[in-house]
């Protein structure tokens, strides 16, 4: 189907098809005789050479008779003639009754990442310059519309706003609507605006509408192995006995695994008392995984060995492939997965970990704790970087996946398959490209665990870049952004986030010890800003505190112990605010005064058995350095800055 415009007045039965409400309406062409009788009214040129009306003064409001209608009509074709614009017998006028009401907005768009998406908020004229709107995938549930319009200034209207008793279920209903008109029609793009709000609904006073074929498509094959975890067999192709190469360091890392692990290298020979095999064709039996570390060029032959031996799952650590220009490499392995039935993780990628089975085939640190949080990761450095961070802390995972050019599996497919891992209770995803935005979505809504995400290249320098480092566009970040928040997921701001932020998933009340009131305030200030609650004291626990701590200390959250605060002052205080009802968090503030003792001060946390979690913030250079040694020596989770301790609050 071409693309074509509708004019108003078939728009108007057009929306009223979909229960969408239009003002009372008459068309009329350039002579007609106007006869009209709801009032006041407005006078419109509908024309397919006249887009923006309002620009070239095509439109007259405030009309109260049909005199008046004649000469607003006259004052049209003048206000067009100044720009150039003949009107001729195609060529007409719409009159509506004139609505009052707030302007809100509703509209359409087909994204490259995710096809059609609607978006809802403040309307007319000043649309474009405020830009309170918010992003709803065409698919989008009734719990996601609400969240949607709740990241909008104007959604307070729908919460009883100074009195106002304007509904919510209006938007939701009218969201439904424009999803139905999606499904059932080709439409490029929809702009209803204004869309008043009146006390008896939405109504839809201005529309357009472009109908074109939809030119969205995802790229996935029919079906994939849902089995990716479950792994008895590994061969790592590519093995090297030679220290510092990648070969070498995921054979090494892979000891752990808990079933049979083989080696292959074309040299032959031993490692780790293992045989290298020469070739894939020697070995016997079926192999679950493989992990190819060997050059580009002979990976797809490899792969050819590799499918006789009833590959399941292929993870593909080599670089050199989309990411370098060799678009069509990537092609055939994607042809040989679906062709096979076997999945990809790769290529250019840092590898896979997986904790039941303690298989740890990266090329990141060899250290990796048991957790329950999983991360999926486009970009192998960044993991690498979390991964050593989280080792540093005593952070735990259940999974490390590293997609790479994510030529076959991508978030899409892999966070179904979390969704279902007994071992998974989270979810980080690090993202700079998405290619199939309407599965990532379907993938998010049916899962039961809590997704957090970090979006890197939201600036078009960056975007260049993560084409060149994944072989990934990006699209339009405010939208992602805003889908992504709509499906209930944690939009995190850092990368540290991805690792500390489900450890603070149900955190809502904190209380704060600190020897310091100043950077006590900016802590509380940090607390505020991410929407937790600072703990209030009742007057029974300021009394109970006041037996234990100086007159002067500060008899609110924080609970300021004062400058001169020794290890003794700190543990008193913890052990009666660790007995407090409905807390989740102690934040310990150490600031280096003169006399102050980080280091004792920490060893209290291992000295007790807090009931509450409790987080040390050490300020300062040398005079905490050796408090921050013992942190990390005993796995004590800590934060250097009171920014990197809230980041991930809100």
């Amino acid at each position: 189907m071409l693309s074509e415009t509708l004019s108003e007045s078939q728009l108007y039965d057009f929306l009223g098809k979909y229960g969408i409400k239009t003002p009372e309406c008459k068309s009329v062409d350039i002579n007609e005789k106007i006869e009209f009788n709801a009032f006041p009214a407005v006078i419109k040129i509908q024309s397919p050479k006249v887009v923006h009306k309002s620009d070239v003064g095509g439109v007259i409001l405030g009309l109260s008779n049909n005199n008046e209608l004649e000469k607003g009509r006259e004052k049209i074709i003048e206000n067009l003639k100044k720009h150039n614009i003949t009107l001729d017998s195609n060529d007409g006028f719409i009159i509506t009754q004139m609505v009052s009401g707030e302007e809100l907005y509703i509209g359409s768009v087909e994204d490259s990442t995710f096809g059609n998406v609607i978006l809802f908020g403040k309307g007319g004229i000043y649309l474009e310059l405020y830009k309170d709107i918010c992003y709803i995938e065409a698919n989008a549930k009734e719990d996601e519309i609400k969240r949607a319009l709740e990241t909008t200034k104007i959604s307070k209207l729908f919460s009883g706003f100074r009195g106002f008793d304007y509904k919510v279920d209006w938007v939701i209903e009218l969201v439904k609507s424009v999803q139905k008109m999606l499904k059932e029609n080709e439409i490029k793009e929809l702009d209803i605006n204004p869309l008043k709000l009146t006390n008896n609904g939405l109504i839809a006073v201005d529309a357009r509408i472009l109908k074109g074929k939809s030119k969205y498509t995802e790229s996935t094959r029919d079906k994939i192995r849902p089995d990716f975890f479950k792994n008895d067999r590994v061969v790592i192709v590519g093995a090297s006995t030679e220290k510092g190469k990648t070969g070498y360091t995921i054979a090494k890392n892979a000891q752990s695994f808990k079933g049979d692990l083989l080696y292959v290298n074309a040299k032959g020979g031993e490692l780790f008392g293992k045989k290298l095999y020469e070739s894939v064709n020697e070995i016997d039996g079926d192999i679950d995984t493989a992990v190819i570390v060997v050059g580009a060029k002979f990976v797809i032959p490899t792969i050819h060995d590799l499918v006789k031996k009833g590959l399941k799952n292929l993870i593909i650590i080599t670089a050199g492939f989309k990411e370098s220009g060799h678009d069509a490499e990537e092609e055939e392995i994607a042809k040989l997965a679906a062709e096979h039935n076997f999945n990809v993780i790769g290529p250019n990628c840092l590898g896979f970990y997986e904790n039941e089975e303690k298989l740890n085939i990266t090329f990141g640190t060899g250290v990796v704790h048991e957790g329950t949080h999983a991360f999926l990761s486009q970009s192998g450095a960044v993991l690498a970087s979390l991964m050593d961070r989280a080792a540093e802390l005593r952070l735990g995972f259940s999974h490390l996946i590293s997609v790479g050019n994510a030529v076959d599996l991508r978030s899409a497919e892999i966070i179904p398959m979390l969704n279902n891992a007994k071992d998974c209770e989270s979810i980080s995803l690090y993202l700079e490209g998405v290619a199939r935005g309407r599965s990532l979505c379907e993938s998010i809504r049916q899962c039961k665990k809590p997704i957090y995400l970090f979006k890197a290249a939201k600036s078009d320098a960056a975007k260049k870049a993560a084409f060149s480092h994944t072989g990934n566009l990006s699209g339009n970040y405010a939208m992602f952004n805003g889908i992504m928040q709509s499906l209930g997921v944690k939009v995190v701001n850092t990368l540290d986030s991805l690792i500390f932020a489900p450890l603070f998933k149900d955190v809502n009340s904190v209380a704060v010890i600190t020897n310091a009131g100043g950077p006590g305030t900016v802590l509380t200030d940090a607390i505020s800003a991410g929407n937790k609650t600072l703990y209030e004291l009742s007057k029974e626990q300021k009394a109970e505190l006041d037996s234990v701590l100086p007159p002067m200390w500060s008899h609110n959250n924080p609970i300021d112990v004062i400058g001169d605060a020794l290890p003794d002052r700190y543990e008193n205080a913890l052990k009666i605010v660790d007995n407090f009802e409905n807390l989740d968090l102690i934040y310990m503030l150490i600031t280096p005064q003169d006399m102050t003792d980080a280091l004792g001060t920490i060893k209290i946390l291992k000295k007790h058995n807090f009931k509450h979690k409790v987080v040390p913030i050490l300020l300062g250079g040398e005079n905490v350095k050796s408090a921050r040694e013992y942190c990390l020596k005993e796995g004590i989770l800590f934060f250097s800055s009171i920014a990197q301790a809230c980041e991930f609050l809100s």
